[in-house]
């Protein structure tokens, strides 16, 4: 029979003898790999809510993301040159447009009259245009996913990953530049886009715009409208398949195919960011309704308007403010689409589970 005094001595340590129920801790460890909470939803029509819910917060914490890790501004400011780009050198073609020793169209015949087919000034403005936005979107990118790894990588050397990946990102792009040019003509040449495009104009930018910007900033602007949302659609488009170019390597129908099979395993995260982004461009179409319609909202007519309005700082100052402040929101936005983009893309793929929220290296296992 066991004494007291050995099951206390076992009870405090005191015995050399080991303990018969080592194997506890064992069966503890292996508890957190069985139940794996971060798949509770990822899969299956009941998970749909709660994947929704992760888009959102995916979108939420990109924007929380760009303001807590400012050196990613940088990325803003790269996108904002090629924006600014697009502007100055579209108002330069509607201005100056035989300054190309090419063919300014591409025309076919079409019944009675010819159509313009391709505009070779502006696939010129647009290869260049969507080269950089797509060079900046890769570093983004590889610079986001090198959180996974344990030495951090800087903004530089994530542009200089971006050679080795240098001809499919060109091909990509001039691929894009292609479709956006034949859209522009497209568009350009439909009446009924083009009378939606007019009324989107006329409520947002006519007036009091008219007012106060020149006439040639004014036109700028207004071509700029039409092909920057061919571009936006071009770039969402690609947001899917750079990440396939970039990290995985793989070419471009390869990367084209690789991003409708990932689109199909986060549609619903990828829903749920729509639903944030789509809120903030409602307030800002919002704010340029108010602003664009502000005679009506006045009970103003034109010519009353412009006389009292005219000189008026404060609201040269809307005018002008709204303008860039679109601006400035069209390239931030293209860097929390990119974060955004990176966090979608460890979602659907196993294999990139390791990126992760910041730039911090991961230590070394104990």
């Amino acid at each position: 029979m066991t004494s007291v005094s050995e099951i206390v001595g076992q009870w405090l340590g005191l015995c050399r003898k080991a303990p018969t129920l080592r194997t506890a801790p064992v069966v503890l460890m292996e508890v957190p790999v069985t139940a794996n909470p971060a798949q509770s939803d990822s899969g299956g029509a009941s998970g749909g809510p709660g994947r929704i819910r992760r888009g959102i917060g995916i979108a939420t914490g990109s924007i929380k993301t760009l303001f807590r890790e400012k050196h990613l501004l940088w990325f803003s400011l790269f996108a904002g040159l090629a924006i600014l780009f697009l502007f100055v050198a579209e108002g330069w073609s509607v201005t100056h447009y035989n300054f190309l020793p090419l063919p300014y169209s591409i025309w076919i015949p079409f019944g009675d009259s010819n159509l313009a087919l391709f505009n070779m000034q502006l696939f010129l403005i647009e290869a260049i245009c969507l080269s950089c936005f797509t060079c900046v979107l890769a570093s983004l990118i590889l610079y986001r996913n090198a959180g996974s790894r344990r030495k951090p990588v800087t903004i530089r050397n994530a542009f200089d990953r971006v050679n080795a990946h240098a001809g499919t990102l060109a091909v990509l792009s001039i691929t894009m530049a292609i479709l956006a040019t034949v859209l522009f003509e497209i568009i350009s040449q439909s009446q009924f886009i083009g009378k939606i495009i007019f009324t989107i104009d006329m409520a947002l930018f006519n007036l009091p715009y008219a007012y106060y910007v020149p006439n040639g900033i004014s036109a700028m602007y207004y071509f700029s409208f039409k092909i920057m949302a061919i571009n936006i659609l071009l770039f969402l488009l690609a947001l899917y398949v750079v990440p396939g170019i970039v990290l995985e390597k793989k070419s471009l129908l390869p990367a084209l195919a690789g991003s409708i099979t990932l689109i199909k395993k986060t549609w619903r995260e990828l829903l749920g960011c729509i639903l944030v982004f789509g809120a903030i461009i409602l307030v800002v179409a919002a704010v340029g309704l108010v602003i664009g319609q502000s005679p009506l909202l006045l009970n103003h007519d034109y010519d009353f308007f412009l006389q009292i309005s005219r000189g008026q700082v404060l609201m040269t100052i809307a005018c002008y403010g709204f303008l860039f402040a679109c601006g400035v929101l069209m390239a931030m936005g293209s860097t929390v689409l990119g974060i955004a983009i990176t966090r979608l893309y460890a979602c659907g793929t196993p294999t990139a589970s390791g990126i992760t929220e910041t730039m911090q290296p991961v230590p070394a296992p104990e």
